[in-house]
């Protein structure tokens, strides 16, 4: 039974029982390996290695494949929580199993029904790319965004791919791929990019602190607020460092602020509020701050579908000369770039 349970790991977590049968399986061995829990049928004729609840084996018993932010998520994906189950079947499925609360996407493709489509797509799960566009069409707009920056950053991407991936689509949906910046180094911070770029601030990401300090900050608004974000996780052993790294921000000219993940999730209005208020105050307010409007914050806020321009996306990056290699800064659109709603 140790044995068969292997061979179905080795064939992607999934099998047919023709393809069991024609490694030796009998109708026998199959049930004993099934009552004593070393494999699981999902489906008639269709075992796996992954119990019942898990969101593979829930792919398989409806009779589909997992497919968008279900499945990025067990590759790790930036997300604020478990997504629920999708499932993408073909257009002729039939005999679906209940849904349990998973959401079935319909593809006019017919999916094929073999073990494995290529050796890096298991038998449950659609290609990557597949997954993230419908995950990525399916968020709000800064968290697209922060689902791209992951894509980059995790390395499972190139721009390239990215753009490859998206090209099919109309181009006020293509352009968010613009948007992307490898640079992000977590979840907030793509999420916090996204809302400033979308307002027209001037966005920058891991700026040093000064000329001759080697520690950087991780979001910089408009030349004024030196935005500073704490993950879920509370380190009393950095207290100490963290404020002395805001008094050095303070003494070279830019106002310190931090945030942690609780105030991104729930309370980024009054964090918007927060940095247009220093933004105000500030000598060194620019052209494109004075131009924003406190309630254009919605648009990264709201669960309504969202729609670019492909003039009004962030420009890509492009390298800076050697006299500026020290300063990262974010893709940033236009002046008067906005995210719009569909």
């Amino acid at each position: 039974m140790e044995q068969l349970a292997a061979l179905v790991t080795d064939l992607g977590g999934v099998a047919h029982k023709r393809q069991l049968v024609a490694h030796g399986a009998t109708d026998r061995l199959l049930t004993a390996s099934v009552r004593f829990g070393s494999l699981h049928r999902a489906r008639r004729g269709w075992y796996t290695v992954f119990p019942p609840g898990n969101p593979r084996h829930e792919a398989v018993r409806i009779g589909g494949r997992l497919t968008g932010a279900s499945l990025l998520a067990l590759h790790g994906a930036w997300l604020w929580t478990t997504p629920p189950v999708t499932v993408a079947v073909s257009a002729n499925a039939s005999r679906l199993r209940a849904r349990h609360g998973a959401r079935v996407l319909w593809r006019p493709r017919v999916l094929p029904s073999g073990p494995v489509r290529d050796q890096s797509t298991p038998p449950w799960a659609v290609p990557l790319e597949e997954a993230l566009v419908t995950a990525v069409l399916g968020l709000p707009l800064d968290e697209a965004v922060a689902l791209l920056d992951w894509a980059l950053a995790s390395g499972r991407f190139t721009r390239v791919e990215l753009a490859e991936a998206f090209a099919h689509l109309p181009e006020n949906r293509a352009s968010i791929v613009d948007w992307a910046d490898r640079r992000s180094e977590s979840f907030i911070e793509s999420l916090i990019r996204a809302t400033f770029v979308s307002l027209g601030h001037d966005v920058r990401l891991q700026v040093p602190v000064g000329p001759r300090d080697a520690r950087r900050i991780d979001i910089v608004i408009d030349e004024v607020v030196a935005l500073e974000l704490d993950g879920r996780a509370f380190h009393a052993d950095t207290f100490d460092a963290d404020r002395h790294k805001d008094i050095t921000v303070t003494i070279a000219g830019r106002v310190a602020l931090r945030c942690g993940y609780g105030m991104v999730r729930d309370e980024r209005g009054l964090l918007v509020e927060a940095v247009h208020a220093i933004i105000r105050r500030s000598r060194a307010v620019s052209t494109a701050s004075r131009r924003c409007r406190d309630s254009h914050h919605q648009a990264c806020l709201g669960a309504e579908p969202w729609r670019v321009g492909a003039s009004r996306a962030p420009r890509p990056h492009r390298p800076r000369s050697a006299s500026t290699a020290g300063v990262v800064r974010a893709d940033s659109p236009p002046r008067s770039s906005r995210a719009t709603r569909s």
